[in-house]
């Protein structure tokens, strides 16, 4: 392994046994070199757009609602207080999910412990999130920052069904 390290750096050379300097062919070549810059106009009609989306598919969309708290006179047998909503965000169980989080008006945490996921949702930044379903069942959580009157009553409510279920739930909500 010495060998070919020593040939590199220290080749025969007769000068050398005489006494002279001289430079190794590998220290000639760490220098810089004059090269002029190549520039290339790049437009967006050069980048090839996916097939999928030429072909007539559906190009993904997202949907919004709004979710309140209930309130306590409200309340039905079985909800809990404070962290129920009238409208709770429905998700398929065994799916890749991805959220993409923003703000309107001051900075929020959108955080369900339970399923592992805070992020921030900030005015004028989008934060993408993932996360895998694996079991059904209601997941709560709640802002966690300090975003004005009354943030400690803004809960959050997952509920993960199969996705048979959730196929039927979007063709009822999700109209366009």
């Amino acid at each position: 392994m010495l060998g070919p390290l020593k040939s590199l750096f220290w080749p025969k050379d007769d000068r050398i046994a005489k006494g002279v300097e001289v430079a190794s062919p590998a220290m000639e070549t760490l220098g810089t070199k004059q090269r002029k810059p190549s520039l290339q106009n790049v437009k967006a009609e050069d980048y090839a757009t996916p097939d999928k989306y030429l072909e007539g598919a559906e190009i993904p969309t997202f949907y919004q609602f709004q979710s309140n708290l209930v309130a306590d006179e409200d309340l039905k047998p079985g909800m809990v207080r404070v962290l129920e909503v009238d409208k709770r965000l429905t998700l398929p169980t065994r799916t890749h999910i991805r959220f993409l989080v923003t703000g309107q008006d001051v900075i929020h945490s959108w955080s369900v412990p339970s399923l592992g996921v805070k992020t921030d949702a900030t005015p004028g930044r989008i934060n993408r999130i993932t996360t895998f379903i694996q079991r059904e069942g209601v997941f709560y959580g709640q802002c966690s920052e300090l975003c004005g009157t009354l943030h400690g009553f803004m809960p959050i409510v997952v509920e993960a069904v199969s996705p048979e279920t959730y196929a039927a739930h979007a063709k009822k909500w999700y109209k366009e």
